[in-house]
């Protein structure tokens, strides 16, 4: 029988310089290919950050020819890494339903969350989402006022934003509570953005933190 000897040419570490070569290859960094008109990952990373964990965001992507996407991505950021950022996409009304009854799963509307990375070089710009219905929120003397007329049971609507979902809560209900030296006041809500709770859900407003946008009495 035939004897076979196997010889590997080494260094002096002991290594093969081809095996070394190759093995190095895998160690190399992903480089950035950024799409025409995309933000370079400094330029996203440093964006995002400015802008902060928890705040919600639009987010416009680009095509690899350098054309933006039809709609952007509304995201509320829910972590900021090194390498990237984690988005929850926002869907008031998906999260309303999903309250209702944690069992279901509602796949309309979408929902979930994505994993940005900052070298995907996709992204042309994000911004901070702030709903123009807030910036036209009425004063606090108004809604005081209001208040003040306001009998306890009465029917109510309301229009309010909530920072938790990120998004402006349009309600049904009645007025359960009131203190207008404190500026707060509870709402029992039955109807909710157009979703008809199975049980009533009070909410707790204070005009010194909450944003209130509009509350008249039904007639």
């Amino acid at each position: 029988m035939r004897d076979y000897k196997f010889c590997v040419n080494t260094n002096l570490f002991g290594e093969d310089r081809h095996v070394r070569h190759f093995l190095n290859l895998f160690k190399s960094k992903k480089k950035s290919k950024t799409r025409p008109g995309g933000l370079s990952p400094e330029e996203l990373k440093k964006r995002v950050n400015e802008i902060g964990k928890g705040k919600k965001v639009n987010i416009v992507r680009v095509q690899y020819d350098g054309t933006p996407e039809d709609h952007p991505i509304a995201v509320q950021i829910l972590a900021i890494r090194d390498d990237y950022f984690t988005g929850n996409i926002v869907n008031v009304e998906r999260s309303i339903k999903q309250e209702l009854d944690e069992k279901l799963v509602y796949v309309k509307g979408g929902g979930g969350s994505i994993d940005f990375y900052f070298n995907d070089g996709d992204i042309q710009s994000i911004e901070e989402d702030i709903d123009e219905t807030i910036i036209n929120e009425m004063n606090d003397d108004q809604i005081l006022e209001i208040l003040d007329a306001l009998d306890l049971n009465e029917s109510v609507i309301i229009s309010y934003y909530d920072k938790h979902k990120g998004g402006v809560m349009n309600g049904t209900g009645e007025l359960v509570e009131k203190n207008v030296a404190e500026k707060t006041f509870k709402i029992r809500l039955n109807l909710l953005n157009d979703i008809e709770l199975d049980e009533p859900k009070t909410v707790s407003l204070c005009l010194d933190t909450d944003s209130v946008l509009d509350l008249e009495v039904v007639i």
